[in-house]
């Protein structure tokens, strides 16, 4: 005789969305944190990793700034986060702030993977990122694409097919 039992089967919630924005400066990341708070909005899991990356300086840079240049590049992240930051604070939304330096692309992608995102979400082409794309930044993402996904969004944060 064969015994069964009656289990109420929930639907299991889809894992935690690990989203990547870059950010180039105080108005750059609003289309992707739209699109983090819509996703959250759906009932779905997010956390959200702000990243900002700052070319490497050169060695005469380096030379000139002394030590002073590694705190002027905090201060100047830290009021590029600002919008970003104001728009997350409050939400149920996990978020953390990152700056990098080093050569733009890379840094992004290598970041990507660090940081175990499943997503990198920047605004699609003609939209408020595509000043720091004005070294092709989403072009080249696209073509080195690695583990994560690039996902571009319009201005309130609709992912473009």
């Amino acid at each position: 005789m064969a015994v069964t039992s009656q289990h109420s089967i929930a639907a299991h919630p889809p894992p935690m969305r690990r989203l990547l924005i870059p950010v180039k400066n105080a108005k750059s990341a609003v289309s992707a944190v739209m699109y983090a708070i819509r996703l959250r909005a759906e009932a779905r899991d997010v956390a959200v990793c702000l990243l900002h990356v700052e070319e490497s300086p050169t060695q005469w840079q380096a030379l000139l700034g002394g030590s002073g240049i590694h705190g002027a590049r905090r201060s100047r992240a830290d009021a590029v986060f600002g919008p970003a930051r104001q728009l997350l604070d409050g939400l149920d939304i996990e978020f953390a702030a990152y700056v990098r330096s080093g050569p733009v692309v890379f840094t992004i992608l290598d970041a990507a993977e660090e940081l175990e995102c499943d997503e990198i979400v920047v605004p699609a082409p003609g939209s408020g990122l595509s000043h720091l794309l004005s070294r092709h930044v989403v072009t080249v993402l696209t073509a080195r694409q690695r583990s994560a996904r690039l996902v571009a969004v319009t201005k309130s944060g609709i992912a473009v097919p």
